[in-house]
Formats: structure tokens, C-alpha cells, sequence
């Protein structure tokens, strides 16, 4: 019996294992292992108002502006206001971080940001050096289960008791624990040009729904503008910070294409510098990033750099072919403030989760900051609830022995669910190829999912997450930050504040409060 049991072991896992008191017993369930969670990926850094001029108002001022008019003003100012006190926790116990000559933190700037706020590590490293830092920092305090894939929830009367995974061989087990916490990460996998690592492929919401519990705002998929791309794949992900050092898109013949897009051109919202990318590429042909005029863009970008030369492209001559791929998904499984769920026992952080902080349209490097904060805000709520060694009626931990039996759906090719997710619940999307997508990948009921084989299981998960996604965009009807509907490419006063919910109930259309006090005219 564990008290706590995440699945998950990115950044928002385990800041929570990091958070929680030594005398927890905790389990964290990895996919794959930690290095290949996409935290490891993020190359932007952590946003928070760390110098003197800026401030937490500030900063929610940039987040409420960039998330198009649809996230929710008291949860970005939890946000921005404990995500300054939280990084510099970290920092002052260890957290390696750049500086500049004076010996403070080295701030960057990213899209949509109104001063230097980006906190670096490594340059470009920043994921992977904040998950060095909490990997370390917990080893002695998890037991890690590592290449192991949740299959699905254990509920017991409307509450979550737990989890029944599989092992690298296959075995299966059920991992009781008083708290199950969801930290599975994005989406990018369900595509086939993505920044994302190959685990990322929307579990947690095919587990959360099946759980019973509230899914909101799956249609706003952020993708990342800058993918480098060669002969048509996915090679990595290009930092916008190397846009925010001035960097220029450009055409094959060197002209600037975002002029007359947007006042800040290349520092445009994401998913505004996303679109004209993509429209460039099937319109005109292929975009580059001319950062040749960088100075120190080596020191600055170690690993962008290594990966392009891999590739055999050098910044230092010649433009990065790039085209967008989907990056970060901002809705997710329903949360409040602490990261509970509408399942008792049952809890989502990180990418996974949907906290209203994102709206429609994510903030650069908001990402990594959302984790820190809500791990932290759900590790203080967990203690707070003062249950660690009370008995629950599973005690243990126990193998599982199960018959796996034919699947009862019709399973579809991994490829061309990715293809057909990329070209129907893209960037460009329309409600005749949403509809087309979702009468093309129908979700049969299954009763019992662990009859199926393992394979199957995840084969059915990915199903399960494309088609909630597809969905949610499909009911949509406007186009809203990352949301754009090319047969009503306009918000619509009618959806402003409206939020999708999807879950085993059906689907409901509820309000969020957009406005703060200060904001309302």
C-alpha cells in the first residue's frame, strides 16, 4: 500500500515526490524511464518574475493577454504569484540556473512576454537539467517503477484505489494507494510532426475518462512553430528563445514572413507564428529560421545547435528549415487550485491537467512553472489531509493474472491515426474533416478493458484520447487561440467563456469566469 502513487515522472511528478513529507511511502510509474519524459525536452526555460522591475501582476497581465481571452484570472495569479516563490525555493536549495556577470539569473524573453523573465539552465538544457536536479533530489525517497505502463484505474465506488499497470515483460500488477495522482504528460505522440517524446500520447486522458471524471478544453493543442524539419519529419524541437535572440523567419529566398502578421512578428503568440508557418509551407513552400546573425549562438543554444549539425545544418551558414508540430496540450483532465479531479482519491498535474491557467492559447514557458506550482500546491493539500498509514480495505500491492481475450473494436493503424490526427485535428482544422475523423475512429465500448491484451489496451487509449480531442474541436464552433476552425476562422461572442466538459456523462458546456475585478470594464 502506497500513500501516494503518481504516474508519471516528469517535472510536475516529481516536484510532487520532491514536496512530500520523507515519511511517505510513494510510487512513481514511468512509461519509459525519466530521461524520456518530455520535461527532459524543454528547452525554453521556467517563466516567473524573479527580477526587481517585474512583478507577479505583471506576468499574469502577459498570460491573460497571450491565452485568448479564456483562462482563468484567480488560477494565473496562483500561477504567476507562487511560481516566483517556488523557483527561487529551488534555486536557493540547488537548482542550477545561468547567470549573467553580476552573478543573477540570466533572464530571457519569449512570445507575447512584455519584459525578460525566462529563467535558463544549460541554455537550451533547462528540462533536463531541472530533472537531473528532482531526480536526484528523490531517489531516496520513491520507489520507481520504471517501463511501466498504467493500463487502467482502479475505482471503487465512485473512488480511485489505485492503479493496474504492466511491466517491461508484460507481467501485470495493481499498485494500491491512498492517493493516485495522474502526471502523464502531453499529447504530441497522437501526431506525426511533434516536439514531443514518443511516450507522450495522451494515456492519462483516456484513463480519466474512463474513471468517470471531467475532461475540459481538449480541443486547444498548442503547436510549437519551430520543428526543425528534414525531408518532411520531425527532428527536434527549435527554442523560441532562439526567435527571442532575434531570430528571423524567412523564405527560400531570405524574405521575412512574418511582416505585416502581427506587431511583434516573429514574437507573435504561438499560435498566431504557427499559422503563417504552416500556411507558408502548403501555400508557398518551405519557411527557415536565419539565426546566422546571433552572436554566441553555440553558447547560447548547445543542444539546438548539436541537433542541427547532426542533421547537417549549420546555423552559423545557412537557415533551419523549420514547420510547427504539436507541442502542448492545454486542456486536459477538470482540476481545482490543489489538482483534485471529480474522482475521489484521484488527482492530475502538469500537462496532463486541465487548471484553466493555459485558456486557449499557453504561454511560452509557462509549461514547466505550472508544474512546479500545482505539485507543490497538491503536496501541501495531501498532507493536509493527514491519512498517511490509515487502513484502506486493499493493502497491498498484488500481481494480476487475466485472460486476455480479441479486442471488440476495430483497431486502427498507429500511422495512420497520427496522419489522419495531424491533417483533421491540426493547426487547420474544419468541421467536415472533424466529422469525417470521428465517423472514420469510433470508440466501441468496451466493459471490461483488462480483458484485452496489453497491446490492445494501449492501442485503445490512444484511440480514446485522439477522438475526445477531435470532439471537443468538432463542437467548437469559432476559432479561439490554438483552436482554428478554417470554415469560421473568427471568435465568436457567443462562445467567449465557454468551456467543453467530456466525460462518461456526456458532454456539458459550463462557464468560466474570464475577467478578474480589475479587468472588467
Amino acid at each position: 500500500m502506497f500513500d501516494v502513487c503518481i504516474i508519471g515522472g516528469g517535472a510536475a511528478g516529481l516536484m510532487l515526490a520532491h514536496s512530500l513529507p520523507s515519511s511517505y511511502k510513494i510510487a512513481v510509474l514511468t512509461k519509459a524511464s525519466p530521461e524520456n519524459a518530455n520535461s527532459s525536452l524543454a528547452q525554453g526555460g521556467i517563466a516567473a518574475s524573479l527580477h526587481p522591475s517585474d512583478s507577479p501582476a505583471a506576468h499574469a497581465s502577459d498570460t491573460l493577454t497571450a491565452t485568448a481571452g479564456h483562462s482563468n484570472p484567480q488560477l494565473v495569479d496562483i500561477l504567476t504569484t507562487e511560481g516566483a516563490s517556488v523557483l527561487r525555493q529551488l534555486m536557493e536549495e540547488g537548482l542550477p540556473y545561468d547567470k549573467d556577470e553580476t552573478g543573477q539569473p540570466a533572464l530571457g524573453i519569449e512570445g507575447a512576454h512584455s519584459t525578460r523573465r525566462i529563467l535558463h539552465s544549460g541554455g537550451d538544457q533547462t528540462g533536463k537539467m531541472l530533472m537531473a536536479y528532482l531526480m536526484k533530489k528523490t531517489e531516496d525517497k520513491i520507489r520507481l517503477f520504471h517501463h511501466h505502463q498504467a493500463l487502467d484505474l482502479v475505482i471503487d465506488q465512485g473512488q480511485c484505489r489505485g492503479v493496474v499497470a504492466c511491466d517491461e515483460s508484460g507481467s501485470r500488477k495493481v499498485i494500491y494507494a491512498r492517493h493516485t495522482v495522474l502526471a502523464t504528460g502531453g499529447i504530441g505522440a497522437l501526431y506525426s510532426h511533434t516536439s514531443n517524446s514518443p511516450v507522450a500520447e495522451g494515456d492519462g486522458l483516456s484513463l480519466a475518462y474512463r474513471a468517470g471524471a471531467v475532461l475540459e478544453d481538449l480541443e486547444f493543442v498548442q503547436f510549437h512553430p519551430t520543428i526543425l524539419t528534414i525531408d518532411g519529419k520531425a527532428k527536434g524541437l527549435i527554442s523560441e528563445a532562439v526567435r527571442g535572440e532575434g531570430a528571423l523567419l524567412v523564405n527560400k529566398d531570405g524574405k521575412a514572413i512574418m511582416e505585416n502578421i502581427h506587431p511583434l512578428k516573429e514574437l507573435a503568440p504561438r499560435d498566431i507564428v504557427a499559422r503563417t508557418i504552416e500556411w507558408h509551407w502548403q501555400e508557398k513552400g518551405a519557411v527557415f529560421l536565419d539565426a546566422r546573425h546571433i552572436d554566441g549562438f553555440g553558447r547560447k543554444f548547445p543542444a539546438i545547435l548539436k541537433n542541427c549539425l547532426a542533421h547537417g545544418i549549420d546555423p552559423a551558414l545557412e537557415g533551419i528549415p523549420v514547420r510547427p508540430g504539436a507541442h502542448f496540450h492545454m486542456g486536459g483532465v477538470k482540476t481545482d487550485e490543489n489538482g483534485a479531479t471529480t474522482v475521489r482519491q484521484l488527482y492530475a498535474i502538469g500537462e496532463i491537467a486541465s487548471t484553466g491557467v493555459h485558456g486557449a492559447n499557453r504561454l511560452a514557458s509557462n509549461s514547466l512553472l505550472e508544474a512546479i506550482v500545482f505539485a507543490k500546491r497538491l503536496a501541501d493539500f495531501l498532507v493536509e489531509q493527514s491519512d498517511v498509514g490509515t487502513d484502506i480495505s486493499q493493502n497491498q500491492d498484488r500481481r494480476l493474472e487475466t485472460e486476455t481475450l480479441p479486442a471488440p473494436f476495430r483497431i486502427p493503424d498507429s500511422d495512420l491515426l497520427r496522419l489522419k490526427m495531424t491533417h483533421a485535428v491540426g493547426i487547420l482544422r474544419d468541421k467536415a474533416q472533424l466529422k469525417k475523423f470521428i465517423a472514420d475512429f469510433p470508440l466501441l465500448p468496451v466493459g471490461d478493458l483488462l480483458e484485452l491484451s496489453n497491446s490492445d489496451i494501449g492501442d485503445y487509449h490512444r484511440t480514446t484520447a485522439s477522438l475526445l480531442i477531435a470532439t471537443a474541436a468538432f463542437i467548437r464552433d469559432e476559432s479561439r487561440g490554438a483552436h482554428f476552425r478554417m470554415d469560421l476562422p473568427h471568435p465568436s461572442a457567443e462562445w467567449q467563456g465557454k468551456v467543453i466538459g467530456i466525460s462518461l456523462d456526456g458532454i456539458a458546456i459550463t462557464d468560466r469566469k474570464i475577467h478578474s475585478k480589475e479587468t472588467v470594464q
